[in-house]
């Protein structure tokens, strides 16, 4: 499979930026107001996901650092492959439960 670095390099900086702004805007505004819910099983549900995967967006800006230029990622090519499919994961997994626990949860209100 042949990869085009420029094209992942660049897909890498755009997912940061738009992870930066979601993130952010999730982490700093709509957590602490979940969490200061009237709902009670909102509100654990915010504060459990806060607690669980607050730390999300500096790991993702860590891995981003790490390999968003060519030479970063061809100077360690295996390391590149293992983090980006731990971070996919750890992205994949806040998606999913604030799909199927927390979205649901708040359309209720």
């Amino acid at each position: 499979m042949k990869v085009n670095l420029d094209t992942l390099v660049r897909d890498i900086n755009t997912l940061a930026g738009k992870l930066n702004i979601h993130m952010n805007s999730e982490d700093k505004f709509l957590y602490p107001e979940l969490i200061n819910s009237r709902d009670e099983q909102l509100k654990q549900i915010a504060k459990q996901y806060s607690e669980e995967m607050g730390n999300i967006h500096q790991e993702f800006s860590n891995y981003k650092n790490k390999f968003n230029t060519k030479t970063k990622i061809l100077s360690d090519v295996d390391g590149f492959l293992k983090e980006s499919k731990e971070i996919i994961k750890l992205l994949e997994n806040r998606i999913s439960k604030e799909d199927i626990y927390l979205y649901p949860k708040m359309k209720s209100l």
